[in-house]
């Protein structure tokens, strides 16, 4: 990495890290899983660019020389982030494997400003203050202890600089239209409650970074109710992440394919309405 890209005490600290437990290393899932985990994150990417870039910009990030990523994942927000910023993106998670794919994704255009360290974010191997900018993305919903995170997040930040968490769901907000009593309760929640998330974080935000010492600022950050062609290009982008998650929870195969038919039919009429509030957090230390 050249010497005008160097996290300084961020790298030289790294080898602080912490062994990630199984649970986190595969978020509870089994390889095929995980694959099909991946390509969520990397659609989730594409569809929230729109909601992310407007906070990197409020937040100042093409000022951060230094900005760690946390819950980097498969590094597909990660290369947002380093687009957005001015210096060097520290990208920590877990899970090696997913470290691993976060590598390949970044490749060679954003190599020179990356540095990817395998860490919990309930204990970060960097000291006080060493961050302009710390980040995360549909990250606190799965952590433990998220109130800690958000301290820790804090903690490795500068005086003056800034901590901000782009989307984390509300699913208890989640609306559709026309309803569908056995299938909504699983989008609203239900599978990722199994899963070991929380599905109501994003009413918790300004709490955790209030609790952090944050001068703090909440919003929604994706307003705009998506036209039924969009929801349809999204829906055919997840239709096998859709039917995989429904079975999972326990729907047959035939009331998979009876609510795949309800939904295109609602969308080529164009009555569908779909809104899943999203609430970011912006603090300022």
């Amino acid at each position: 990495m050249p010497n005008d890209s160097d996290p300084g005490p961020a790298a030289q600290h790294a080898s602080r890290t912490a062994d990630p437990t199984p649970a986190q290393a595969a978020h509870r899932r089994s390889q095929e899983e995980f694959e099909r985990f991946v390509q969520k994150l990397h659609q989730q990417a594409l569809e929230s660019q729109e909601e992310r870039w407007p906070l990197y910009l409020q937040a100042g990030l093409r000022d951060a020389m230094r900005v760690l990523d946390l819950g980097c994942g498969s590094g597909a927000v990660t290369a947002d982030v380093v687009d957005a910023s001015g210096g060097v993106v520290v990208g920590v998670d877990a899970a090696p494997e997913m470290l691993h794919k976060a590598q390949g994704y970044l490749g060679h255009r954003h190599a020179t400003r990356t540095c990817l360290v395998t860490a919990d974010g309930h204990r970060l191997p960097f000291p006080d203050g060493v961050f302009d900018a710390v980040v995360c993305n549909l990250f606190l919903m799965w952590t433990e202890e998220p109130q800690g995170v958000v301290r820790e997040m804090a903690r490795v930040t500068r005086k003056g600089g800034v901590v901000l968490a782009t989307l984390e769901p509300d699913f208890g907000g989640k609306l559709h239209f026309p309803e569908d009593p056995l299938v909504d309760p699983i989008f609203r929640g239900e599978a990722i409650r199994r899963r070991g998330g929380d599905p109501h974080i994003g009413r918790k935000l300004r709490m955790f970074f209030v609790r952090a010492g944050l001068d703090t600022e909440v919003g929604i950050g994706n307003r705009r109710i998506w036209s039924t062609e969009e929801d349809r290009r999204s829906f055919e982008r997840a239709r096998d992440l859709y039917r995989n998650m429904l079975l999972a929870n326990g729907l047959t195969p035939d009331e998979v394919e009876a609510w795949e038919r309800r939904q295109e039919a609602e969308m080529e009429e164009g009555i569908s309405v779909n809104f899943f509030p999203q609430f970011y957090a912006l603090g300022r230390k």
